[in-house]
């Protein structure tokens, strides 16, 4: 592939650079440092799964108030939110290294501060702040990732690269909540995330001694980018709105998973359910990596929304834990295409020198949504005394995420490269 032009709008490849002949997840896993990457940066994100549960688990035991419990949790996703962009722009400054360790420290530290908080009854707005603490410094793996794995890909390749940060985050996910739901079993959950929180900044360490040396003129961007610069495109504004929508499903199962649990009298069954959802992702980007260029990428959401929605119903009207665990599992078969696509989306709508902030407000979307969410059905859960309030919460998202995608089809189209 020759070199083209860098214009407004133009893909995150669009830089001169070499491209590997990618078409599958082993080609792009015969590179060293993308290896050394991918294992580290699963460790590092193990958190992102098992944090808001084990959050919950932690701080309803010592307080028994799960709306303070989702308010907690509400506010990881929160400042997660709000640090991600500011953290992208670090990452576009070529800053990754020094950024990703200082948050993997700060992280978990702060988890740990919410065990102590809690075991000790402090006030609610001690632990609210440890909360937004632990949001604030989530070491932004898949951000850096994406920007750093775009740049060995050509456009045809670009899905598999994509769905391969997401396998590893949802790698990250699945493991995650399966070593809370052993030591939770084994000891209590207090020491679960502990061993969460130690093992997620070992892996977050790692990672940020894997990244090459800081590179000033990397991607073709030789001066400073102006600040939000990538929400004046409307594609991505429309973008981030579906995103919101998809990370407020994610977020309110986080919720129900306890508390479908907790009904059933299986408290460690929690992590099993987001388990399945992480295998059902799993099972998604299989089917989904050898899917070539960003052609018709825009048609993708309105279908992957519609099924998520009537996993979700389901729900609501089913009981038990297999059958929930079942609908967690297709929730997570839709949902690695679903934000593959999304990536692909802002490669066509982006300018390249500002990969890192794009991810970083894509990354927005997911945790903000998720925040808001994880606190409305907390509080609904609650009201109602069962897991039907976060699950209409969870409904209700993905129904309107199904809506807006359907009429911004026009909006995201994208020209095949």
């Amino acid at each position: 592939m020759g070199p083209r032009a860098l214009r407004p709008g133009a893909p995150l490849h669009a830089e001169p650079k070499e491209t590997l002949p990618l078409n599958s997840y082993r080609a792009l896993l015969s590179s060293a440092s993308v290896r050394r990457q991918a294992a580290t940066g699963l460790l590092g994100q193990l958190t992102q799964g098992a944090a808001a549960i084990g959050i919950i688990l932690v701080v309803r035991a010592s307080s028994g108030s799960l709306a303070l419990a989702g308010g907690v949790s509400a506010a990881l996703w929160v400042t997660g939110a709000l640090a991600r962009p500011l953290q992208g722009r670090l990452i576009d400054g070529s800053r990754p290294r020094a950024l990703l360790a200082g948050c993997a420290v700060t992280h978990a530290l702060a988890l740990a501060a919410i065990v102590e908080l809690s075991d000790a009854g402090a006030p609610g707005i001690a632990l609210l702040a440890a909360g937004a603490l632990a949001g604030a410094s989530l070491p932004p793996i898949s951000t850096s990732m994406r920007v750093e794995w775009s740049r060995v890909c050509g456009p045809d390749e670009l899905p598999a690269a994509y769905s391969l940060v997401y396998l590893t985050q949802q790698l990250a996910v699945l493991t995650g909540p399966l070593v809370l739901a052993a030591v939770t079993a084994a000891s209590s959950a207090s020491l679960a995330l502990l061993t969460i929180a130690v093992m997620s900044g070992a892996g977050a360490l790692g990672y940020a001694a894997s990244l090459p040396p800081p590179q000033p003129h990397v991607r073709g961007h030789t001066g400073r980018t102006p600040g939000l610069i990538v929400l004046r495109f409307h594609e991505l504004r429309v973008i981030l709105v579906v995103a919101l929508l998809v990370g407020a499903v994610i977020g309110a199962l986080e919720v129900a998973a306890p508390t479908i649990a907790s009904q059933h009298h299986a408290p460690a069954a929690a992590g099993l359910l987001i388990g399945s959802l992480s295998v059902g992702g799993i099972l998604g980007a299989a089917l989904y990596a050898r899917r070539r260029g960003r052609a018709q990428a825009a048609a993708r959401p309105l279908v992957l929304l519609s099924l998520i929605a009537i996993a979700v119903a389901s729900m609501i009207a089913a009981d038990g834990l297999v059958v929930a665990g079942a609908m967690f599992l297709l929730v997570g078969v839709a949902l690695n295409p679903l934000l593959t696509t999304f990536s692909l989306l802002v490669d066509g709508h982006v300018p390249a020198h500002a990969a890192g902030e794009a991810f970083g407000w894509l990354s927005t979307g997911f945790a903000g949504g998720g925040g808001l969410a994880s606190l409305l059905a907390a509080v609904a859960a609650q009201h109602q005394n069962s897991p039907q309030g976060a699950l209409i919460v969870a409904a209700g998202a993905a129904v309107a995420g199904t809506a807006v995608a359907a009429l911004a089809r026009r909006t995201l189209r994208v020209t095949a490269p």
